[in-house]
């Protein structure tokens, strides 16, 4: 029941109010009196009103000042002023303080029950909203972990999302100006118990989100990037040994809880999402050349020479797949490395490291099986192209063939799914739902491994389910027709005979004749 309050100072007018709600809709409302203002607004502190009829004109304290004080208690109550004709131009100033709507005396009965019907449907699509977004407040609370994981990972590999980065920070709520990253090294990872790995990555996250509001990425390869946003006002305040005293008392307090010793590197301090990213891949180059911490800060990229762009050709083009472009690719970074920049080969390898640490951490996000490569002990630029390339390949062929296993697998899952439901009204977009694929893909890699469109084959099924459907003679065409999933006879039989190259009548008339 809904909760309604009736103040008005003339008891006839309260109950001939009440009575015409009762009457008209009954058993919706708990309905209390009020014969002025200060009862009412006693009453509005003692119980939660969803409606409240107020008259404008009673004595002691008015209408008007009784809603401004209980509009601040019940900021969701529908309120409603009645009055008089004399008193119109108090109850346009009313709207002002919310007011929902009001009524002339003496209103009429059929006015005040749809009245009261469209304030009934505004509070349930209120009601329904507020647990919307409570229920919208839940999930974020469940999904933030993930989504910061998401947003990490899309800074350190430079990934193609549904939602953009900046999106993303907006959904957390969480503003980038100027920043820099850590990363964490968990020296011989591949020897810990998950158990072990999971105490130390709850230590480091609980250590950065207590000391700022950071985004911590999952360990990805025995590493945790941390990347930490700094004011804009504090920028000429942050000094170099202050960046890394936070590195070293995160290593201490590792130490100090688990007993397990971590190294931490830390990237220069740059500007906004794309900032982070070049600073991320600076720490990165830290470790992979065995250099000392970064030795100032600043807002330029000091040490990675391997762009952003050029990372994003190169995963683009083992994405697709594609070898030879993705061999073009890499010639054209070695090349500007080693003929434009004249790295020496420490300097050469280390880059090397970043960009196979890069698409390898790009091919682990999508679930393919691939190792950390590591160089061969060999300084001559000529050999170290040569295995890099070799490395190249090795990762287009374990995407290639875990793409056909994958591929197999949805296309027998989506023949599965029809074969189940060719009786209902089943498109492409749900199927594609079914198993997890964007339709348009999921369109191209069906035809490419059946030879047939998505809709060829339904049919196919279909036609052919008809055709066992003929064999039995108490069927008749328009019942099977409905049986298979067309709903238009008519429209069955020209589908039929295209495929058949025959129509549902002379295909059964041979059935009966053999």
């Amino acid at each position: 029941m809904y909760r309604l309050l009736i103040a008005d100072d003339e008891p006839l007018e309260r109950e001939g109010l009440e009575l015409t709600i009762k009457k008209g809709l009954p058993e919706l409302f708990k309905i209390d009196h009020a014969e002025n203002g200060r009862v009412a607004i006693e009453c509005a502190e003692k119980n939660h009103y969803d409606i409240i009829f107020m008259d404008i004109k009673m004595p002691g304290i008015q209408g008007l000042e009784a809603v401004e004080v209980i509009r601040k208690k019940l900021p969701l109550a529908k309120i409603i002023i009645v009055t008089a004709y004399d008193y119109f131009s108090y109850a346009k100033a009313a709207i002002s303080l919310g007011v929902k709507d009001y009524i002339l005396k003496p209103a009429k009965r059929e006015q005040i029950i749809s009245l009261l019907k469209g304030l009934i449907a505004e509070i349930e699509h209120d009601y329904q909203k507020r647990v919307e977004e409570l229920h919208h407040i839940e999930m974020l609370s469940h999904f933030r972990p993930l989504t910061e994981n998401e947003l990490s990972l899309m800074i350190m590999l430079n990934t193609i999302q549904d939602i953009s980065p900046d999106e993303m920070t907006n959904l957390l709520d969480f503003k980038v100006e100027y920043g820099f990253s850590k990363v964490v090294c968990i020296d011989s990872h591949d020897l810990l118990q998950d158990l072990d790995l999971k105490r130390i990555y709850e230590c480091v996250k609980h250590y950065m989100k207590s000391e700022n509001n950071c985004i911590v990425s999952p360990i990805v390869e025995g590493k945790i990037a941390i990347f930490e946003p700094i004011e804009l006002n504090r920028l000429h305040l942050i000094q170099e040994i202050e960046i890394k005293n936070s590195a070293k008392k995160l290593k201490e307090y590792v130490q100090k809880q688990t007993g397990y010793t971590i190294r931490c590197e830390v990237g220069s301090i740059q500007k906004g999402i794309e900032g982070w990213r070049k600073s991320y891949f600076e720490a990165m180059y830290l470790f992979n050349a065995g250099l000392d911490e970064v030795s100032e800060t600043k807002l330029s990229s000091k040490f990675v020479k391997i762009t952003n762009d050029e990372l994003l050709a190169i995963s683009s083009a083992i994405n697709m797949l594609d070898l030879d472009l993705s061999l073009e690719q890499f010639s054209r970074i070695y090349d500007r490395l080693t003929l434009e920049l004249n790295l020496d080969t420490k300097q050469l390898k280390a880059e090397l490291i970043i960009l196979f640490n890069h698409l390898e951490q790009l091919l682990q996000q999508q679930n393919y099986q691939v190792t950390t490569f590591e160089f061969p002990d060999i300084d001559e630029v000529v050999l170290i192209k040569k295995v890099s390339e070799q490395q190249m390949i090795k990762l287009i062929q374990i995407m290639s063939k875990e793409k056909e296993t994958r591929i197999n697998h949805f296309v027998e899952l989506a023949k599965a799914y029809i074969y189940e439901n060719y009786r209902e009204d089943i498109s492409l977009v749900q199927i594609a739902n079914h198993v997890n694929l964007n339709s348009f893909y999921f369109s191209k890699m069906f035809k490419k491994k059946t030879g047939e469109t998505f809709s060829d084959f339904v049919m196919k099924v279909r036609i052919e389910q008809a055709k066992k459907l003929m064999q039995d003679d108490r069927l008749n065409l328009k019942e099977i027709s409905y049986e298979v999933g067309y709903k238009d006879p008519n429209y069955f039989s020209r589908v039929f005979k295209k495929y058949a190259n025959e129509s549902p009548k002379q295909y059964r008339s041979k059935l009966i004749n053999r």
